[in-house]
């Protein structure tokens, strides 16, 4: 679910015309860019990083096909995301890919959740998932699914720059950056909660200090891959964007666990982590759903 953009109380972070910054900027202006608009804009970042590249891309695509007895396809909104249900007409080359970029059918009207409207929706799905669901029909190459949950973190739209298979690290950078914003946020919001809500030796203290460091240390190793000759994995970006999202998650469960229960009425960081939500179902699969040539994801 989006909801409009939430400021920080320590100060807000404003985030310039550059906020759309593409794979020509360079690794480490890709970093900040999306790093400052996670923490300005952490339950919008994602909904405009969509609108402004479409990500699934490069990726086999499927279109909706007509399924005898069958209703159109469609997607029914679900607590963060969508249950898809239809036929789909399968490439022929989708047995050796591992993803599929399901597109949606015509749209009446955009929906009112912020989401990409349908007709321009791309819903992207693990073929190896699929393929153990029972719901893949090789011989007439269609798939038919029944309230398959997509989360919205795997729905992109069409209406933006494609990106090419081989800007996968322009991906994995931007959404590593919104993400480390997004803590940076959710940790500044938890420090303003009464002292009394948080105690003492909780981990939250700690993993700013993390947060900062990793910050750093991400920044670093993307300068260095911006030296004209070197290669994305040469430096350990992947190792880095995968550490990275592993903390964030961290600083999302310690929120959850130590100050959300502990407040003395709903919380606007609730909504936050909410609303941010998708950028973090995004990044568990970010190296994976466009890997980069010489890497070691699969």
């Amino acid at each position: 679910m989006a909801y409009p953009p939430q400021r920080s109380v320590r100060g807000s972070t404003e985030v310039s015309d550059d906020r759309s910054a593409g794979p020509e900027a360079g690794l480490p202006r890709v970093f900040d860019v999306y790093e400052r608009l996670g923490h300005a804009d952490p339950t919008g970042a994602w909904d405009t990083f969509c609108r402004t590249h479409n990500w699934a891309a490069p990726l086999a695509g499927a279109d909706p096909a007509a399924d005898p007895g069958g209703a159109p396809p469609a997607a029914r909104p679900a607590e963060g995301g969508r249950l898809l249900s239809g036929a789909w007409r399968l490439p022929s080359a989708y047995r050796r890919a591992r993803w599929l970029a399901l597109r949606s059918g015509p749209a009446d009207s955009a929906p009112a959740d912020g989401r990409p409207p349908e007709g321009r929706a791309l819903y992207v799905v693990e073929v190896g998932a699929l393929e153990r669901t029972g719901g893949i029909d090789g011989d007439a190459l269609l798939i038919r699914l029944r309230d398959l949950y997509i989360p919205a973190g795997l729905t992109a739209g069409t209406e933006g720059r494609d990106l090419r298979a081989d800007e996968a690290a322009f991906l994995w950078v931007a959404v590593t950056g919104m993400a480390m914003g997004v803590a940076r946020h959710v940790l500044e919001r938890v420090a303003d909660l009464d002292q009394d809500a948080v105690p003492s030796g909780a981990p939250t203290a700690g993993l700013g200090a993390l947060l900062e460091r990793r910050r750093e240390s991400v920044r670093r190793d993307l300068t260095l891959v911006a030296r004209p000759g070197e290669g994305v994995a040469s430096h350990g970006i992947v190792r880095q964007v995968e550490e990275s999202h592993h903390l964030v998650r961290d600083v999302y469960a310690a929120a959850y666990e130590y100050a959300l229960p502990r407040s003395r009425a709903v919380h606007p960081l609730e909504r936050i982590m909410a609303g941010s939500a998708p950028v973090l179902q995004h990044a568990r699969f970010t190296t994976s759903l466009l890997p980069a040539v010489g890497t070691t994801s699969d």
